[in-house]
């Protein structure tokens, strides 16, 4: 096969970005769900979902060239297995990430101009507020983003259980911990530990309910906070996963802080990050990272930048250790 010419690689990227606008308008149309029993015309896919029957018919036969929905006969559409992603309901999908990532988020990445020149956070010039009042204001689709981040961190908890031995903790507080599942699956691997999911009061009101239908009740709590004043006293271990990220320098360093300031001498601190490497190499935080720079104005960091948050925090940094996951590592820090 030759090699791509200089403008057909760019042109790939732009017919990329026409490819995810149509997957987020499937996955907005529940069109995968109403396929779930079979195939149907076009036309009763347009009335179950509210759409126009000729233009629906037009974005599934794109994505049906890409495998995503299938034309078995004339105006006939049915699934594929690529398609089953954007089933909500079915193990693994990503439906939730995809209504987030090309919804609310895609208008912080149309501003990204903005952004680059001016350092500015293109959600808030968008919206005229950040991006956590506007899901405090918008409780459905911050539901929403809190179900897709569960849902693309399902294998990361996996690889973090597999790679790191949290069996010498006693307690382990989830910093930003959201719905629990990272710090309940740590617990299910870890017998003899309990440990305190802690995020804003509007997170964890469900929370509760999960840990409970996982059975740790009695060995997992939740409690309702601003981590940027004060987080619970008392663990050996705090682990804090998609959350230094999502902020500012001197906001992570004030995070850490609070941290490093209820640890005792030999207490850890695990942040489970993208870590971006040295050189042109492919990695996923590099875009990542600009995902951060358009809806939160935090980054992925290196690990020297990582280095330097722990120490300002008064906090020793100890290592990387990289995961199976190439878009995340474990950084590890330790209170002296």
């Amino acid at each position: 096969m030759e090699p791509l010419t200089p403008s057909t690689r760019i042109l790939q990227i732009i017919a990329g970005h026409w490819l995810s606008c149509s997957v987020y308008v499937a996955a907005k149309l529940n069109i995968a769900e109403l396929l779930a029993n079979g195939p149907q015309t076009v036309e009763a896919l347009a009335a179950a979902s509210g759409s126009h029957a000729p233009s629906l018919y037009r974005l599934l036969r794109a994505l049906a060239a890409e495998g995503i929905f299938e034309e078995t006969s004339k105006g006939v559409f049915s699934i594929t297995p690529a398609a089953t992603a954007l089933q909500e309901d079915a193990p693994g999908n990503v439906k939730a990430f995809v209504l987030a990532l090309l919804g609310e988020h895609y208008h912080g990445w149309g501003e990204l101009l903005y952004s680059v020149q001016t350092g500015g956070i293109a959600f808030d010039h968008h919206f005229g507020t950040d991006i956590w009042s506007w899901y405090r204001s918008h409780p459905a689709e911050g539901l929403n983003f809190m179900k897709a981040m569960t849902a693309m961190t399902q294998y990361v908890d996996k690889a973090i259980i597999a790679a790191y031995d949290f069996s010498g903790f006693n307690t382990i507080v989830d910093v930003g911990g959201g719905n629990g599942a990272l710090l309940m699956a740590i617990l299910k691997a870890t017998p003899a530990a309990t440990g305190i999911v802690y995020d804003a009061p509007y997170v964890i009101e469900k929370t509760a309910e999960a840990i409970a239908a996982n059975g740790l009740t009695n060995r997992c709590g939740v409690k309702g906070g601003d981590f940027f004043k004060s987080v619970p006293p008392g663990a050996d271990a705090y682990i804090m996963k998609y959350i230094l990220h999502d902020w500012y320098e001197e906001d992570a360093i004030r995070l850490l802080r609070n941290c490093s300031e209820v640890m005792k001498p030999g207490d850890k601190l695990l942040a489970f990050d993208a870590v971006i490497p040295e050189g042109n190499g492919p990695h996923p935080g590099k875009l990542f990272d600009i995902t951060m720079l358009v809806a939160t104005g935090g980054r992925e960091r290196t690990a020297q930048e990582f280095q330097y948050l722990f120490e300002q925090a008064g906090l020793q940094f100890n290592r990387v250790i990289p995961l199976a996951l190439p878009d995340v590592s474990i950084v590890e820090g330790e209170k002296l």
